[in-house]
């Protein structure tokens, strides 16, 4: 098992490498992009634009071989405390999903700030449907236990994200003590997020750039801000609990949150600058932010679908896009548009340090 900063590090060393070779990608979903298109924005936001799409519907799965005689994995116990669990599913090691996203496998040791371990497990990984009638959805889970806590979470195999719109519908339910978190991620201090706390108000959501705190371990206000949950029209007031559509665009200079389509707040506090992998995760650490769940606690993260438009590192500045297309909200598909313009991304090369680190960094995230 692998813990969280040792990870940070190796990112960061990938990041800091901006010489010489580039790096190769790794291996996107056959799915990412659609063959009319040359460049997509997102909806709500016309001024950025970007040269990959991957969009991972849960909903459509219904035919699959792995989607029938499902049945929720029973939750950890005390003795599974390595996180050596196997997938749930093939789906989460097939090309079609496995390839973009990998369930996380590492843990946390405790800590005087953060006294409850933390281990992901791949069985808290699954898909699950609300009755046999209903359509699939992919679901996170994490469970309180008395020695430490069972978490989970989804990351991009794509470590070189710059800039980028993430869009998921989700819903979480469960005990308070938890974090539901989508975000970008190289180190604590490169880090963007949306983040749902159930020790909070249901209508309550997290819009934070890191860091949050200053080196003498003083909160910094504007690095979080909470929003509230707002349905199509502003007028009705929502619940984490309900399906609602959250996106997080990262722009340069500019962090923008949208709930249910509606802009919620723009942040230009501690926007991230290095290339970035992006994770969706739930868990709990006992630490100050998340609460301390009660052993016998569980929560659970929804999600229908995972719509992502990013650019990455590799590809030259100054890309022209002959055709346009914009990722409809609710189709969740894209609309080609006759148009033009330049894409807004920072050039970035890797050196052959990170020619190094890419197999050491793919063999431990295994």
């Amino acid at each position: 098992m692998q813990s969280r900063s040792s990870r940070g590090l190796l990112l960061s060393f990938l990041a800091l490498a901006n010489s010489e070779q580039c790096l190769a990608a790794p291996p996107l979903a056959p799915a990412s992009t659609t063959p009319e298109c040359s460049c997509y924005q997102a909806a709500g936001n016309k001024e950025a634009l970007f040269l990959n799409h991957s969009f991972y519907d849960f909903r459509s799965l219904g035919n699959e071989t792995f989607a029938s005689n499902l049945t929720t994995p029973p939750a950890i116990d005390e003795t599974q405390d390595r996180g050596i669990e196997p997938f749930t599913s093939l789906f989460f090691d097939t090309g079609f999903f496995g390839d973009y996203f990998t369930p996380a496998s590492w843990s946390n040791n405790a800590s005087e700030a953060a006294p409850v371990a933390m281990v992901n497990s791949h069985q808290n990984v699954y898909l699950a449907r609300d009755s046999p009638e209903a359509p699939l959805h992919l679901t996170l889970r994490t469970n309180r236990l008395p020695s430490f806590q069972s978490t989970s979470g989804l990351e991009t195999t794509e470590l070189a994200h710059m800039y980028a719109s993430i869009h998921i519908r989700a819903r979480v339910s469960g005990s308070p003590g938890a974090c539901a978190g989508m975000f970008t991620y190289l180190t604590d201090e490169q880090e963007s997020d949306i983040e749902i706390l159930t020790r909070d108000e249901r209508n309550t959501v997290r819009a934070t750039n890191q860091p949050g705190v200053d080196p003498n371990g003083k909160v910094i206000p504007e690095a979080s801000t909470p929003i509230t949950i707002t349905q199509p029209g502003g007028s009705d007031v929502g619940s984490w609990t309900e399906w609602n559509d959250y996106q997080l665009n990262w722009l340069p200079g500019r962090s923008e949150w949208l709930i249910n389509g509606i802009s919620k707040l723009n942040k230009t506090y501690g926007v991230p600058t290095q290339p970035s992998n992006i994770q969706i995760r739930l868990w709990s650490d006992g630490s100050q932010w998340p609460g301390n769940m009660t052993v016998g606690g569980l929560a659970t993260l929804d999600i229908e679908w995972i719509d992502l438009v990013y650019n990455t590192s590799r590809e030259a500045p100054g890309a022209t896009c002959e055709r346009v297309c914009t990722i409809d909200n609710f189709a969740r598909d894209p609309r080609p548009q006759t148009a033009s313009g330049t894409v807004r991304n920072i050039p970035m090369r890797a050196s052959v340090l990170a020619l190094v680190l890419w197999p050491l960094w793919a063999a431990i995230s295994l």
